[in-house]
Formats: structure tokens, C-alpha cells, sequence
């Protein structure tokens, strides 16, 4: 909460803590009151963030500004009236606050590597393949990406929000749950760790690099904190919008792509469910490789050469961990690769019959111990000619494994997440994802993860 917004609670609940307790005031109180209350809540404009979680407090402002009025200038208020205006002020605070608990403005995880963040964004256009999602049949694929490097300082650079490309991706996501659009809206109040095209910080080594690709439905801020977390240990970090499998991307203020439901219908009422899935994991795939392809390309004209392209790894969430899967059998420029419940059933069986030639670690829920998709993990991980580990994190959903603890405390009450606090679950993967690719990416070999400090990880298998 910020100060302001406190200062604000403060004052309605002394004033209704002396209606309360029927302290008598003489009207020039009641005067200073009121000018008290005002100067706050233009400084609340000025200096906090507008959120709509405060709407019931700027009603309850003014029936308390309404009460004090009858006090001014009514030789008398009655006890039906008094009664009546303190029970309808006891419940709007308590909505008020209920509301504000429920839809908190959260502050990003802090990161625990000594660099500063800087980060930018890219439209990357991949004239090799047609767009099969959109309307238009001639039109190339088309992606955006984000960009997340270690700098020297922040100083003259604008420190960015979480989502940059704000109202939209919160209002497109709130449609997409079946939400009221404002819903989310708070999210957009969220400062990342990271500053807008601060430069890249000059080293003698070059920086090994991290690709991230969301889920299904997803967007490519989901995973902000392993990508900010890795850019603090001194990795060079890329997050992809897969456009149309994310819930907007967004080019500029008049063109934003959403997402086409139409590319992954429902399993239930679709007989060849596999071949939209496979399709999409495919274009997921092929995105990574044009990042890939587009970072050599940038790496000296926007980075200075500092980017080793020798040393990619990927990390990817569900469908985007399936895309991951394809795009490390497909591409000899992936060196290591991690699945964060990586859906692995789609990709079609001539592909996943190859072994992976490249260290791999992937993640499981709790949720996803059983289903269609272990068929073709375990094969991955068996059959891989590189070490190749299976973990399953008990207790824990699909979504755990992206920020949607960054929403709302109501998440795991409605089954959306587990049973694991998002602190220490957030700890576990970035502690095995920072791990993982410094073992693979700079020390070139890869043992496991020693996960004895965590109770609610199990090793499942592995190679």
C-alpha cells in the first residue's frame, strides 16, 4: 500500500473510530478534518498510482464528507440517521480493504546477482514462413521480443513496468479468464528491476545467452523474474511473444495481435486436436530459431559483439517448452534446454524418436504427474545422448510455474495455484534455472541438481 492510500485508511478509520465511540467535535474540527482529508487525497493523486481497487475508499470519502456537512449545518442529525451512516461506513471500509488485500499492487522479486538490469524490445519479422493464424494469407510471421543484459548504471534511464506493454496485455488477459477487463489493471502499477535501453556493460567475456518462450495463452513478461534473474547473474536474456498464442502482442498503440483460440481448439470436441497442437508447438519452435537467427544479426550492431551465440540455452513454460523441445532437435545452435512442464505430447513422432544431443532438465507440476504427456517425456529423458533429469515439484500447479503469484493472495484459494508459498517456490526454480545453465553454458557439464534442501521436490528420472 502506498503512503498516501495509508494515510488515507488512517483518517476514515479515526473518523469513524469517533463516530464510534460518539466523541462530540466542535465544527471548526470538522472543517480542519475535511481540509486534512483533501490535501491527502490530492497528494494521493499527484504522487501514488490511480488504481480501482480504491474507488469504495473515494465513496467512502465522500460519505464521510457528507456526514460531516449535516454536522456543520443541521441543528441536529437523528440516532436512525447517525445508525444508519455508521453501519454503511463499517461495510465500505471493510469492502474497501478486502478488495485492496485481494488485488494488492505487489513489488517485483528482487534479484540476488550483483548486475544491473537493462532491457529493450524487438519486432522480429520472419519473411521464410507465411503467418497460418492470422486473416491475411500473405502476411510473414511476426514477433516481438524483449531483451534483458547486465548494464553499469541506471542513471538517466527509465525504469520500465513490469508489463511494458501495459493495459493491454492486463485487459487482454482478464478477457481471456473470463474476468471483468479492469480486474487486472493493478498490474500495470508494477516497476520492474530493470531500465529501458540502458547499454549493454562491457566485459572481457561474452555473455551466454537465455531464451524464454511462454505457454499457451501466456505472454512473454510471464516470466520476467527468471529473465531479470538471470540477467543479474550475467546471462543475456531474450523473452519471446509468440504472437496469437500470446494474449496480445502488442506492436504499437494501433496494432496489437491477440490471441486466435481458433489455433488451439478444445481437445474434447476436436478429433485432430494434435495436429493444431502440433502446428502450434512447431510455430513456437520456429520463432526461437528466427530469435536465434536475428540475435546474430544484432549482437555487434546492437551489443557491441558481447553476446555468445556459441552458449544458447532454452527455457520454456508448457507449450513454449514443447517448442523448445522441437526447436533443440531441429537447431545444432541450442546448447542446453530446460521444460518447465514442457508439453512435449504434440511433437510428432519421426522428432521426438531423435534423441536430444543436448544437456535437459525439465520441470514437472504436481498437476501434470499424470496424463497424455509423460508418454513423451520420459522418452526424452531416457533416450537423450546428453544427461537428461525428470523433477517433479509437489504440490504445485501448471501456472506455478510462471507469475501468476504477481496477481492475487486469492489464487491458490480457488485451486488456480498450489500449495507451495510463491517465495519459496519462486527460490526453488530460480535457484535450479541459474544453476542448470551456469553447469551447462559456462562450465560445460551438467550432474543433476542437488535438491536436499527442498521437501517438496522429487527426482523422478533421468539418463
Amino acid at each position: 500500500m502506498q503512503i498516501f492510500e495509508l494515510i488515507l485508511y488512517i483518517l476514515t478509520i479515526l473518523f469513524v473510530g469517533i463516530l464510534v465511540l460518539k466523541i462530540k467535535l466542535k465544527n471548526i474540527h470538522f472543517l480542519m478534518y475535511i481540509f486534512l482529508y483533501l490535501i491527502v487525497f490530492i497528494f494521493h493523486l499527484i504522487f501514488d498510482d490511480y488504481r480501482w481497487q480504491l474507488i469504495i475508499l473515494y465513496v467512502l470519502m465522500g460519505l464521510l464528507i457528507t456526514y460531516i456537512n449535516f454536522n456543520i449545518f443541521k441543528s441536529e442529525i437523528t440516532f436512525k440517521f447517525r445508525k444508519r451512516m455508521l453501519v454503511t461506513l463499517i461495510v465500505f471500509i471493510f469492502i474497501s480493504v478486502s478488495i485492496v488485500y485481494a488485488f494488492p499492487v505487489y513489488d517485483m522479486p528482487l534479484v540476488s546477482g550483483d548486475n544491473l538490469i537493462g532491457t529493450e524490445s524487438f519486432t522480429i519479422i520472419d519473411d521464410s514462413r507465411f503467418e497460418i493464424y492470422s486473416d491475411n494469407p500473405n502476411e510473414y510471421r511476426r514477433f516481438k521480443i524483449q531483451t534483458w543484459y547486465p548494464i553499469d548504471s541506471t542513471i538517466g534511464y527509465e525504469q520500465v513496468p513490469w508489463l511494458q506493454d501495459g493495459i493491454e496485455v492486463s485487459r487482454s488477459l482478464s478477457k481471456d479468464t473470463n474476468l471483468p477487463g479492469f480486474l487486472l489493471d493493478h498490474t500495470t502499477n508494477i516497476l520492474s528491476n530493470s531500465y529501458l535501453e540502458a547499454p549493454i556493460k562491457d566485459i572481457q567475456e561474452e555473455y551466454p545467452v537465455v531464451i524464454i518462450s511462454h505457454g499457451w495463452r501466456g505472454f512473454r513478461n510471464l516470466h520476467t523474474d527468471f529473465a531479470e534473474e538471470l540477467a543479474s547473474q550475467g546471462f543475456f536474456v531474450v523473452s519471446i511473444d509468440h504472437t496469437y498464442g500470446s494474449v496480445a502482442t502488442v506492436f504499437s498503440d494501433d496494432d496489437v495481435a491477440y490471441l486466435n483460440l481458433d489455433a488451439l481448439p478444445e481437445r474434447e470436441t476436436t478429433s485432430n486436436f494434435l495436429e493444431y497442437a502440433n502446428d502450434l508447438v512447431n510455430t513456437y519452435a520456429y520463432d526461437v530459431i528466427a530469435t536465434i537467427d536475428y540475435l546474430e544479426i544484432i549482437n555487434n550492431s546492437n551489443y557491441d559483439g558481447l553476446l555468445d551465440l556459441s552458449k544458447i540455452g532454452l527455457l520454456g513454460h508448457s507449450t513454449g517448452g514443447g517448442g523448445d523441445v522441437t526447436a533443440a532437435l531441429l537447431d545444432d545452435r541450442v546448447d542446453a534446454i530446460i521444460g518447465l512442464d514442457a508439453w512435449v505430447e504434440p511433437i510428432e513422432t519421426t522428432l521426438i524418436n531423435q534423441p536430444l544431443t543436448v544437456p535437459s532438465l525439465f520441470l514437472r507440476s504436481g498437476q501434470w504427474e499424470t496424463g497424455f504427456n509423460n508418454t513423451n517425456l520420459y522418452q526424452l529423458v531416457n533416450n537423450s545422448d546428453d544427461a537428461s533429469y525428470l523433477y517433479q515439484i509437489d504440490g504445485t500447479t501448471h501456472y506455478d510455474f510462471s507469475m501468476v503469484y504477481m496477481y492475487s493472495p486469492l489464487t491458490r484459494l480457488i485451486g488456480f495455484t498450489g500449495s507451495v508459498k510463491g517465495d519459496y517456490l519462486n527460490n526453488i526454480l530460480e535457484t535450479m534455472i541459474v544453476d542448470f545453465f551456469d553447469e551447462t553454458l559456462r562450465n560445460e557439464m551438467f550432474n543433476g541438481i542437488d535438491i536436499s534442501d527442498w521437501d517438496v521436490v522429487r527426482s523422478i528420472t533421468s539418463n
